[in-house]
Protein backbone atom coordinates (compact mmCIF):
# COMPACT_ATOMS: atom_id res chain seq x y z
CA UNK A 1 0.00 0.00 0.00
CA UNK A 2 1.38 3.61 -1.02
CA UNK A 3 2.17 6.30 1.80
CA UNK A 4 0.47 8.82 2.64
CA UNK A 5 1.93 12.46 3.40
CA UNK A 6 0.26 15.15 6.14
CA UNK A 7 2.00 18.38 7.87
CA UNK A 8 3.80 18.67 11.85
CA UNK A 9 1.09 20.69 13.67
CA UNK A 10 4.17 21.85 15.53
CA UNK A 11 6.27 22.74 12.91
CA UNK A 12 5.12 22.44 9.42
CA UNK A 13 7.15 19.91 8.22
CA UNK A 14 5.81 16.96 5.85
CA UNK A 15 5.46 13.71 7.58
CA UNK A 16 5.34 10.37 5.53
CA UNK A 17 3.51 8.35 6.73
CA UNK A 18 2.22 4.15 6.24
CA UNK A 19 -1.45 4.15 6.38
CA UNK A 20 -1.09 1.10 8.77
CA UNK A 21 -0.03 3.67 11.64
CA UNK A 22 -2.89 5.87 10.57
CA UNK A 23 -4.55 7.24 13.87
CA UNK A 24 -1.43 6.14 16.14
CA UNK A 25 1.29 8.59 17.85
CA UNK A 26 4.63 9.23 15.96
CA UNK A 27 7.39 11.38 16.26
CA UNK A 28 8.05 14.57 14.48
CA UNK A 29 11.42 14.01 12.37
CA UNK A 30 12.30 17.83 12.72
CA UNK A 31 10.69 18.97 15.95
CA UNK A 32 10.52 15.71 17.67
CA UNK A 33 6.81 16.08 19.01
CA UNK A 34 4.55 13.54 19.41
CA UNK A 35 1.90 13.70 16.64
CA UNK A 36 -1.28 11.55 15.93
CA UNK A 37 -0.94 10.60 12.30
CA UNK A 38 -4.68 10.95 10.86
CA UNK A 39 -6.84 8.52 8.56
CA UNK A 40 -5.43 8.01 5.26
CA UNK A 41 -7.70 10.43 2.48
CA UNK A 42 -9.92 8.93 0.78
CA UNK A 43 -10.33 10.00 -2.68
CA UNK A 44 -13.73 10.98 -3.93
CA UNK A 45 -15.59 9.07 -6.83
CA UNK A 46 -16.05 11.45 -9.56
CA UNK A 47 -19.47 10.32 -10.63
CA UNK A 48 -21.27 11.65 -13.98
CA UNK A 49 -23.68 14.89 -13.74
CA UNK A 50 -25.82 13.01 -15.57
CA UNK A 51 -25.72 10.22 -12.91
CA UNK A 52 -26.48 11.81 -9.66
CA UNK A 53 -25.94 9.39 -6.79
CA UNK A 54 -28.15 10.21 -3.70
CA UNK A 55 -27.19 8.26 -0.40
CA UNK A 56 -27.50 9.32 3.12
CA UNK A 57 -24.01 7.58 4.69
CA UNK A 58 -21.48 10.36 6.26
CA UNK A 59 -19.05 12.01 3.69
CA UNK A 60 -15.71 10.06 4.36
CA UNK A 61 -13.10 12.07 6.19
CA UNK A 62 -11.27 13.97 3.51
CA UNK A 63 -8.39 15.45 4.98
CA UNK A 64 -6.33 16.06 8.59
CA UNK A 65 -8.04 18.32 10.74
CA UNK A 66 -4.88 20.37 12.29
CA UNK A 67 -7.49 22.01 14.57
CA UNK A 68 -6.18 20.62 18.37
CA UNK A 69 -3.41 18.17 19.17
CA UNK A 70 -2.14 17.71 22.28
CA UNK A 71 1.90 17.56 22.00
CA UNK A 72 4.03 16.36 24.85
CA UNK A 73 6.18 19.23 25.67
CA UNK A 74 10.19 17.82 27.49
CA UNK A 75 12.14 19.98 30.33
CA UNK A 76 15.81 20.95 28.52
CA UNK A 77 18.38 19.47 29.96
CA UNK A 78 20.81 22.21 29.48
CA UNK A 79 18.08 24.22 31.96
CA UNK A 80 18.74 21.74 34.36
CA UNK A 81 22.49 21.83 34.29
CA UNK A 82 22.51 25.53 34.55
CA UNK A 83 20.51 25.53 37.93
CA UNK A 84 22.46 22.40 39.17
CA UNK A 85 25.70 24.13 38.26
CA UNK A 86 24.47 27.88 39.53
CA UNK A 87 24.01 26.46 42.76
CA UNK A 88 27.04 24.27 43.67
CA UNK A 89 29.11 27.40 43.57
CA UNK A 90 28.11 27.64 47.07
CA UNK A 91 30.30 24.64 47.14
CA UNK A 92 33.08 24.54 44.49
CA UNK A 93 33.21 28.56 43.97
CA UNK A 94 33.46 28.38 40.14
CA UNK A 95 30.07 26.44 39.60
CA UNK A 96 28.64 29.24 38.38
CA UNK A 97 30.54 29.54 35.15
CA UNK A 98 28.86 25.88 33.12
CA UNK A 99 25.74 27.46 35.11
CA UNK A 100 26.06 30.57 33.06
CA UNK A 101 26.86 28.72 29.19
CA UNK A 102 24.56 25.72 29.61
CA UNK A 103 21.83 29.13 30.42
CA UNK A 104 22.39 30.74 28.09
CA UNK A 105 22.10 27.30 25.36
CA UNK A 106 19.10 26.13 26.99
CA UNK A 107 17.41 29.60 26.23
CA UNK A 108 19.05 29.75 22.51
CA UNK A 109 17.47 25.68 22.07
CA UNK A 110 14.12 26.43 23.78
CA UNK A 111 13.44 29.81 21.49
CA UNK A 112 14.20 27.73 18.84
CA UNK A 113 12.11 24.18 19.36
CA UNK A 114 8.83 24.84 20.58
CA UNK A 115 8.68 21.60 22.13
CA UNK A 116 10.94 22.05 24.61
CA UNK A 117 10.30 23.67 28.20
CA UNK A 118 12.78 24.67 31.15
CA UNK A 119 13.45 28.47 30.11
CA UNK A 120 12.12 29.50 34.23
CA UNK A 121 14.94 26.98 34.97
CA UNK A 122 17.59 28.59 32.89
CA UNK A 123 16.64 32.28 33.88
CA UNK A 124 17.30 30.70 37.68
CA UNK A 125 20.73 29.04 36.76
CA UNK A 126 22.05 32.61 34.81
CA UNK A 127 20.72 34.69 38.01
CA UNK A 128 22.11 32.75 40.78
CA UNK A 129 25.46 32.41 38.33
CA UNK A 130 25.38 36.28 37.78
CA UNK A 131 25.03 36.88 41.29
CA UNK A 132 27.65 34.99 42.41
CA UNK A 133 29.90 36.01 40.17
CA UNK A 134 29.40 39.89 41.99
CA UNK A 135 29.39 38.47 45.12
CA UNK A 136 33.23 36.37 44.69
CA UNK A 137 34.32 40.08 42.76
CA UNK A 138 33.36 42.05 45.64
CA UNK A 139 35.17 39.46 48.22
CA UNK A 140 38.50 39.66 45.56
CA UNK A 141 38.65 43.54 45.93
CA UNK A 142 37.94 43.73 49.94
CA UNK A 143 40.53 41.10 50.00
CA UNK A 144 43.18 42.89 47.38
CA UNK A 145 42.11 45.96 49.36
CA UNK A 146 43.48 45.01 52.62
CA UNK A 147 46.83 43.38 51.64
CA UNK A 148 47.54 46.78 49.90
CA UNK A 149 47.01 48.72 53.08
CA UNK A 150 49.48 45.54 54.54
CA UNK A 151 51.75 46.08 52.19
CA UNK A 152 51.81 50.08 52.78
CA UNK A 153 52.19 49.59 56.14
CA UNK A 154 55.17 47.15 55.91
CA UNK A 155 56.68 49.55 53.99
CA UNK A 156 56.26 52.27 56.54
CA UNK A 157 57.89 49.95 58.80
CA UNK A 158 60.46 49.51 56.56
CA UNK A 159 61.43 52.96 55.69
CA UNK A 160 61.09 53.80 59.41
CA UNK A 161 63.94 51.27 60.34
CA UNK A 162 66.04 52.84 57.32
CA UNK A 163 65.86 55.92 58.34
CA UNK A 164 68.15 54.60 61.31
CA UNK A 165 71.01 54.80 59.09
CA UNK A 166 73.11 58.30 58.44
CA UNK A 167 72.61 60.38 55.03
CA UNK A 168 73.55 63.77 56.25
CA UNK A 169 76.12 64.40 58.79
CA UNK A 170 75.68 67.78 60.33
CA UNK A 171 78.31 68.01 63.20
CA UNK A 172 81.75 66.07 64.36
CA UNK A 173 82.74 66.63 67.69
CA UNK A 174 86.67 66.55 67.40
CA UNK A 175 89.15 65.18 70.20
CA UNK A 176 90.78 68.09 70.88
CA UNK A 177 89.23 70.15 73.79
CA UNK A 178 89.23 73.77 73.03
CA UNK A 179 88.86 75.85 76.22
CA UNK A 180 87.07 78.67 73.84
CA UNK A 181 84.61 76.58 72.81
CA UNK A 182 81.13 77.08 74.58
CA UNK A 183 80.14 73.78 74.13
CA UNK A 184 83.29 72.23 75.75
CA UNK A 185 83.42 74.57 78.45
CA UNK A 186 79.43 73.65 79.56
CA UNK A 187 80.03 69.83 79.21
CA UNK A 188 83.08 70.37 81.56
CA UNK A 189 81.89 73.44 84.39
CA UNK A 190 78.37 73.54 84.02
CA UNK A 191 76.84 71.27 87.09
CA UNK A 192 73.71 72.46 86.87
CA UNK A 193 72.08 71.73 83.81
CA UNK A 194 68.11 72.44 83.26
CA UNK A 195 67.43 69.57 82.38
CA UNK A 196 67.87 67.39 85.47
CA UNK A 197 68.39 64.37 83.37
CA UNK A 198 71.86 65.72 82.27
CA UNK A 199 74.76 65.04 84.10
CA UNK A 200 78.46 67.13 83.67
CA UNK A 201 79.95 63.95 85.46
CA UNK A 202 78.15 60.61 86.27
CA UNK A 203 81.01 59.73 89.12
CA UNK A 204 79.09 57.89 92.03
CA UNK A 205 75.39 58.44 90.37
CA UNK A 206 73.36 55.28 90.65
CA UNK A 207 71.41 53.82 87.16
CA UNK A 208 67.56 54.99 87.13
CA UNK A 209 65.37 51.91 87.65
CA UNK A 210 63.12 53.29 85.03
CA UNK A 211 62.88 51.81 81.41
CA UNK A 212 65.40 53.76 79.34
CA UNK A 213 64.44 56.93 77.99
CA UNK A 214 66.29 60.52 77.28
CA UNK A 215 66.12 63.53 74.63
CA UNK A 216 68.09 63.61 71.53
CA UNK A 217 68.84 67.01 70.01
CA UNK A 218 65.63 68.11 71.66
CA UNK A 219 63.68 65.24 71.29
CA UNK A 220 62.25 62.66 73.18
CA UNK A 221 63.79 59.08 73.11
CA UNK A 222 61.37 56.28 72.84
CA UNK A 223 62.92 52.89 73.29
CA UNK A 224 62.66 50.34 69.98
CA UNK A 225 65.52 48.16 69.94
CA UNK A 226 68.98 47.57 71.37
CA UNK A 227 71.41 44.99 69.48
CA UNK A 228 75.10 44.42 69.99
CA UNK A 229 77.35 43.42 67.20
CA UNK A 230 81.03 42.82 66.16
CA UNK A 231 81.95 45.29 69.86
CA UNK A 232 79.71 48.30 68.94
CA UNK A 233 76.29 48.62 70.40
CA UNK A 234 73.18 50.49 68.73
CA UNK A 235 70.08 51.71 70.88
CA UNK A 236 67.30 52.56 68.31
CA UNK A 237 63.83 54.41 69.41
CA UNK A 238 60.62 53.75 67.65
CA UNK A 239 60.55 57.16 65.09
CA UNK A 240 64.32 56.17 63.60
CA UNK A 241 66.06 58.03 66.41
CA UNK A 242 69.13 56.19 67.53
CA UNK A 243 72.09 56.35 69.81
CA UNK A 244 75.14 54.33 68.41
CA UNK A 245 78.96 53.52 69.78
CA UNK A 246 80.16 51.48 66.67
CA UNK A 247 83.07 49.74 68.31
CA UNK A 248 85.27 49.81 71.60
CA UNK A 249 83.13 47.68 73.94
CA UNK A 250 85.10 44.50 72.70
CA UNK A 251 84.41 40.76 71.51
CA UNK A 252 81.81 40.08 74.42
CA UNK A 253 79.57 42.08 76.95
CA UNK A 254 78.83 39.46 78.88
CA UNK A 255 78.93 40.82 82.68
CA UNK A 256 80.50 43.55 81.35
CA UNK A 257 80.92 47.35 83.07
CA UNK A 258 81.83 50.26 81.54
CA UNK A 259 82.58 54.00 82.48
CA UNK A 260 84.13 56.52 80.37
CA UNK A 261 84.52 60.10 81.56
CA UNK A 262 84.89 63.53 80.06
CA UNK A 263 88.60 64.10 80.96
CA UNK A 264 89.95 60.56 79.37
CA UNK A 265 92.68 61.30 77.16
CA UNK A 266 91.77 60.21 73.92
CA UNK A 267 90.59 56.48 75.27
CA UNK A 268 86.79 56.91 74.90
CA UNK A 269 85.00 55.25 72.08
CA UNK A 270 83.18 57.53 69.40
CA UNK A 271 79.04 57.89 70.67
CA UNK A 272 76.79 58.68 67.30
CA UNK A 273 73.19 60.03 67.51
CA UNK A 274 71.23 60.32 64.69
CA UNK A 275 67.67 62.13 64.70
CA UNK A 276 65.42 63.56 61.86
CA UNK A 277 64.94 67.38 61.44
CA UNK A 278 62.48 68.19 58.32
CA UNK A 279 62.75 64.74 57.02
CA UNK A 280 65.76 64.55 56.62
CA UNK A 281 68.46 62.00 58.89
CA UNK A 282 71.25 64.18 60.51
CA UNK A 283 73.86 62.98 62.84
CA UNK A 284 76.81 64.07 65.12
CA UNK A 285 79.59 62.02 66.34
CA UNK A 286 81.58 62.81 69.79
CA UNK A 287 84.89 61.33 70.87
CA UNK A 288 85.54 62.93 74.07
CA UNK A 289 83.80 65.48 76.23
CA UNK A 290 81.01 62.73 77.18
CA UNK A 291 80.03 61.10 80.70
CA UNK A 292 78.65 57.13 79.29
CA UNK A 293 78.57 54.37 81.95
CA UNK A 294 76.95 50.89 81.33
CA UNK A 295 76.75 47.91 82.67
CA UNK A 296 75.70 44.51 81.27
CA UNK A 297 74.58 41.03 82.49
CA UNK A 298 75.14 37.98 82.09
CA UNK A 299 73.98 36.77 78.53
CA UNK A 300 70.90 34.29 78.61
CA UNK A 301 69.84 32.72 74.98
CA UNK A 302 71.66 35.84 72.69
CA UNK A 303 69.95 38.03 74.88
CA UNK A 304 71.50 40.49 77.70
CA UNK A 305 70.00 43.03 80.43
CA UNK A 306 71.28 46.17 80.34
CA UNK A 307 71.64 49.67 82.35
CA UNK A 308 72.93 53.09 80.38
CA UNK A 309 73.50 56.38 81.55
CA UNK A 310 74.84 58.60 78.65
CA UNK A 311 75.10 62.47 78.79
CA UNK A 312 76.78 64.69 75.75
CA UNK A 313 77.99 67.93 75.69
CA UNK A 314 75.66 69.21 72.39
CA UNK A 315 73.87 72.33 72.90
CA UNK A 316 70.60 70.46 72.90
CA UNK A 317 72.46 68.41 76.39
CA UNK A 318 71.27 64.95 74.82
CA UNK A 319 70.69 61.85 77.77
CA UNK A 320 70.06 58.56 77.71
CA UNK A 321 69.01 56.67 80.98
CA UNK A 322 67.67 53.77 81.94
CA UNK A 323 67.36 50.09 81.59
CA UNK A 324 66.71 48.09 78.68
CA UNK A 325 67.46 44.65 77.23
CA UNK A 326 70.14 43.84 74.28
CA UNK A 327 69.83 41.07 71.62
CA UNK A 328 73.44 39.70 70.89
CA UNK A 329 73.81 39.50 67.06
CA UNK A 330 74.62 35.91 65.81
CA UNK A 331 78.83 36.03 64.74
CA UNK A 332 79.65 34.41 61.27
CA UNK A 333 82.17 31.66 61.52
Amino acid sequence: MSEFNFPCPACGQNISCDPAHAGTEIICPLCHANVIAPQETVKETIVPAEVPVETDAPLPWTGYNATTVETTRRTSRLAIASLICSLSSLITCIGWLPGIICGHLAKSRIRRNPSLKGGNLATAGLIIGYSIILLETGMAGTYVWRLSNAMQQGWKNVSQELATNPVVVTTTQSGVTNATDPMQMTAITNTQPADVGWLADLNGVAFPGHPVSGKIHGHDFNFHTALFKNGGLKISAADGMYVEIPHGLGASIDGQSYDFKPDDGGTNPHVKLGWQEDAIVQSATFSKGYSLKLQFGNIVKRKVSAKIYLCLPDDSKSYLAGQFEVRIAKTKP
